[in-house]
């Protein structure tokens, strides 16, 4: 069979070639295997390699010497072994190379490595960064990498410059809208920073909507409650006329009783004037509020026509317009129960001021109610009037009768 030595140049030159393509391949195996810190790899491609960097020197040998006497001896003996041999040599070689490569490329897709930690992160919808507390940017994936470019204008080698950057936390880029979270990570005992960048803009626009939808509603509980209002405006004035009706009617049965009466019935004179006290400052006190005077002034003049004396202690504390009227009514409420119910002499108005709410107390030194103290009539009314601006009526009975009126300064 021929010798390799008798094989044509050309030929030679092919084999020479195939073992310096085999060295690439063992020399690519080994910085994989490296890359991965697969030892074991290592040593399997330098095993191969050794053998195949042996022949192409022989070759590389023979090819400058031939077969003079220049030539080495190891370069001659091989060189004089069939052509057969050769190529069965390199096929096996070939073969363990190629099966040493495709293993180091396969690990990349079986197991877990940087490698596939790596494409991976590249491929998923977030920006992922981490880096040490000097600002070294340890990992940054490509959606990170491109935030970084389009918020600061340039790249990502500094961590903590980027986290300046978008300290905000949500951050509008492009046409998405953005959330950058910061958490502290420890890694082998050394503390890491590490920043997460989701894409909310669905979440984003949803919030808006909502918020939209949200002021909406809020303008429609305001005109229903402007609504309410007014009804209860209506309500109110129909219940005024009525009254002006009944009074009227009072008025006239009155005249009729006061022109029947005797003259020498100084009782019945007496219950007769009460009765024209008493309407006349029902009147008054409808002109009043006809008039808007709704005032320390008007409680002070309802307070004198009853007979009354009525006390201030401390300043009235800034109140809306809904609330000042709330407290006039609930004032007039107080002076009116304290003269019809209790026979009141003196009525305290005080006001305290907490962390949460304003107080303001109606104290009266009246008959002290034995039963419990039922809110109906104008108790009632004005119950509910104080539960559509969050405040709250209540009363005690101890020594003294006091009729509290709390409003929430939220």
């Amino acid at each position: 069979m021929t010798p390799f030595a008798f094989l044509s140049a050309q030929i030679r030159a092919i084999i020479a070639l195939w073992a310096l393509i085999l060295c690439l391949v063992n020399i690519g195996s080994a910085v994989l295997a490296a890359a991965r810190r697969r030892l074991h790899f290592i040593i399997y491609a330098l095993a191969v390699f050794a053998p195949v960097y042996f022949l192409w020197q022989v070759i590389f040998d023979f090819s400058l010497f031939g077969i003079s006497e220049k030539a080495k001896d190891v370069t001659l003996t091989l060189c004089g072994f069939a052509w057969i041999l050769w190529l069965s040599a390199f096929v096996v070689l070939t073969f363990a190379s190629v099966f040493l490569f495709a293993r180091n490329i396969r690990y990349d897709k079986t197991f877990i490595t940087p490698g596939a930690i790596k494409i991976f992160l590249d491929k998923i919808p977030c920006g992922v960064c981490c880096f040490r507390d000097n600002g070294r940017v340890l990992f940054s994936n490509m959606c990170m990498n491109e935030l970084c470019e389009k918020i600061t204008g340039g790249a990502l080698l500094d961590g903590n410059h980027f986290k300046n950057a978008v300290e905000g936390g949500i951050l509008t880029v492009g046409d998405k809208v953005w959330r950058f979270t910061c958490r502290d990570i420890e890694k082998d005992g050394e503390n890491l920073q590490e920043i997460i960048a989701s894409d909310i803009t669905p979440e984003y626009a949803k919030t808006r909507m909502l918020e939209k939808d949200k002021a909406e509603l809020s303008k429609l509980n305001r005109e229903l409650r402007d609504y309410y209002d007014s009804i209860d405006e209506i309500v109110r004035g129909k219940e005024i006329l009525q009254a002006k009706v009944n009074i009227h009617d009072e008025m006239n049965r009155l005249m009729l009783s006061t022109t029947a009466v005797n003259s020498e019935d100084t009782e019945e004179l007496d219950r007769i004037f009460s009765m024209w006290e008493q309407d006349a400052l029902l009147l008054c006190m409808e002109a009043d509020e006809k008039n808007g005077a709704k005032s320390f002034e008007s409680l002070k003049n309802l307070a004198n026509a009853l007979k009354i004396n009525l006390s201030l202690q401390g300043e009235m504390p800034e109140l809306s317009e809904n609330r000042k009227n709330l407290f006039f009514s609930a004032a007039n409420e107080a002076i009116i129960n304290a003269f019809k119910h209790a026979d009141a002499k003196n009525m305290k108005i005080s006001f305290t001021e907490t962390e949460k709410i304003f107080l303001c107390r109606f104290t009266n030194d009246g008959n002290i109610p034995k039963s419990e103290v039922k809110f109906t009539g104008g108790l009632s009314n004005l119950s509910a009037l104080a539960k559509r601006q969050n405040a709250k009526i209540s009363a005690i009975a101890a020594d003294e009768f006091t009729l509290t009126l709390s409003f929430p300064k939220a």
